[in-house]
């Protein structure tokens, strides 16, 4: 720690194993995919009584279209420009990525996927997918700390902390303890470790909502509601173009990067979602202990129950 309070800068990685190089941004993304492929499996296995390997073909379908759309809008809206010297550029999907590119291509391959399948449960799935994401997240944006490719601006300018320093009369520290000593010698915000933080706590609560039966799509309108507006928030933190540890790729249109712009989509989204399925009914989890009889495990029905009662003759009831 320094006499700031701030945090050192780190690095972790890579590692030459014999003639391969494993670094540690990768083996963070693939744990992240891989648990959460793990954990989707058990979670439609419990509520839907499904083998966990239908939802890791249904996994592995949208990991594999969302990193390839990710990278295909990471270079057309933030590298446009590398188009017209290399137009290959657009299918070498093992280059640059996007996060938000990466949500969006997942979005667009779930559609896909519920056109080619119209007799699936097309609610549950996606809940199931929003359900996930966070866990991948975290282990993604923990891989983004470690090798710090979302570096910010000068955290010792940063308003909101500068002004709780001013109001507390020194109580917190000087400048905000999350940031990080950069090896330029500049105090940085880091961008992918803030939102490793936030990622984490999202992943703890989505653990815990999950642990018993919630609304029907829940989860797809909850997720863009409490994501959009923090990623909005940190890209203002964002190097800005023309910065010694700009990568060429920061760029702003109108003033906002094209995640902000995506993730303005994503709450409006979440809204219209939640105004649709705020009053649906709770989900039904099927319990095996008696295989011959599917017993729902929470409140709610798909369908209404008929009265028991019945009416006089000539009467209506």
């Amino acid at each position: 720690m320094t006499l700031l309070g701030v945090l050192p800068y780190w690095q972790v990685g890579p590692w030459d194993i014999g003639p391969l190089t494993l670094h540690s941004f990768g083996l963070a993304v693939v744990i992240g995919l891989f648990l959460g492929l793990y954990l989707a499996g058990k979670r439609l296995e419990k509520i839907k009584g499904i083998a966990p390997e239908r939802v890791h073909n249904f996994g592995f379908w949208c990991i594999v279209f969302g990193w390839s759309f990710s990278h295909i809008f990471e270079v057309v809206t933030y590298q446009p420009h590398m188009i017209l010297e290399d137009p290959l550029i657009l299918i070498r999907v093992w280059g640059s990525i996007s996060s938000v590119g990466g949500v969006l291509g997942g979005v667009i391959a779930y559609l896909l996927w519920c056109k080619w399948n119209p007799d699936e449960d097309h609610l549950a799935w996606g809940n199931l997918g929003a359900w996930t994401l966070p866990f991948c997240f975290f282990f993604g944006r923990v891989g983004c700390a470690l090798v710090h490719d979302h570096p910010g601006q000068d955290a010792t300018e940063f308003g909101p902390w500068n002004w709780l320093y001013e109001v507390t009369g020194g109580a917190v520290p000087e400048v905000f303890p999350l940031a990080l000593e950069w090896h330029d010698g500049v105090i940085r915000h880091d961008l992918g470790f803030y939102e490793a933080i936030y990622w984490f706590f999202l992943a703890v609560l989505f653990y815990w909502m999950g642990q018993k039966p919630r609304r029907r799509g829940l989860y797809l309108w909850l997720l863009p509601l409490l994501y959009a507006p923090v990623r909005f928030f940190l890209d203002f933190l964002r190097v800005q173009p023309g910065d010694p540890l700009s990568y060429g790729d920061d760029v702003r249109y109108l003033g906002l990067t094209p995640a902000q712009y995506t993730v303005i989509g994503f709450f409006i989204l979440g809204v219209i979602l939640w105004y649709r399925w705020r009053n649906n009914p709770v989900e039904k989890w099927v319990i095996h202990e008696d295989p011959d009889r599917a017993v729902a495990d929470g409140e709610g029905d798909d369908k209404p129950k008929k009265s028991k009662k019945k009416g006089k003759k000539g009467k209506k009831s």
